[in-house]
């Protein structure tokens, strides 16, 4: 069952590939290996829930085969669609799947899709299993898969960060990465800190404040304090 819909999934998508679309958003992507198909979102999300009803009636163990042979195409997006199934089957996930999560993310190519994958699959989890989700970050962090470094960082920004309560964790994991030589992992790491400044304002802008003493790159800086203004961003900057 899962190789008959991962056929059906190939076939639909690639009637909607746009060559000269993808092209255009190579500028986006640099990174080497980033391939995409030039399918517009709002496009791919009718293809994802043109099939989710069938996608749903697999069993997880189905699910897990079917979005490992579109992760292992390598096209972004292919794993968007598989981030899709997955984010609808948090409920499935048990603590034995994060070897799967492991694996499946060096497959990523690009920062939307690892995005995506963070905002969408990695915060539920933490809130499920966060001493298992937090383990997995705290290994990603020293990884040398650049999308693993930027993705544990990343997952602190939105409500997770706004929510103040993974400040910690948040910082610690930011500041094994403050010198980091990728630029896509400095803006993640001035993300997180921005989202998370919403959370815990005055123990964000310490961290920042002690960042600026140390003179580490301005990506981080610039970023974190995007929301500041007035007076508060004036004494940062200065």
């Amino acid at each position: 069952m899962p190789n008959i819909l991962f056929k059906k999934i190939i076939k639909d998508v690639e009637t909607h590939a746009n060559k000269e679309l993808a092209d255009k958003y190579k500028i986006y992507h640099k990174k080497p290996g980033h391939k995409e198909l030039g399918i517009l979102m709002p496009e791919l999300r009718k293809l994802m829930k043109k099939h989710r009803k069938e996608i749903m009636q697999l069993n997880f163990s189905e699910r897990k085969i079917l979005t490992l042979k579109l992760y292992k195409l390598k096209i972004s997006d292919y794993t968007l669609f598989a981030n899709d199934i997955l984010a609808h089957s948090i409920n499935k996930f048990s603590k034995k799947d994060f070897k799967y999560i492991d694996n499946i993310v060096n497959n990523f190519t690009g920062w939307g899709q690892i995005d995506d994958f963070c905002i969408n699959i990695l915060q539920p989890l933490l809130l499920k299993y966060p001493k298992e989700t937090l383990q997995l970050l705290k290994k990603w962090n020293d990884s040398v898969n650049l999308w693993k470094r930027r993705a544990s960082v990343v997952v602190f920004v939105r409500k997770i960060g706004e929510s103040g309560k993974y400040t910690n964790e948040c910082i610690s994991l930011c500041d094994n990465l403050k010198n980091d030589n990728e630029d896509l992992v400095l803006k993640g790491i001035g993300w997180a800190l921005k989202d998370s400044m919403r959370g815990d304002k005055n123990k964000i802008i310490k961290y920042i404040k002690e960042l600026k003493r140390e003179n580490v790159s301005s990506v981080i800086t610039l970023y974190a304090i995007r929301d500041l203004k007035g007076k508060e961003r004036q004494v940062i900057l200065k």
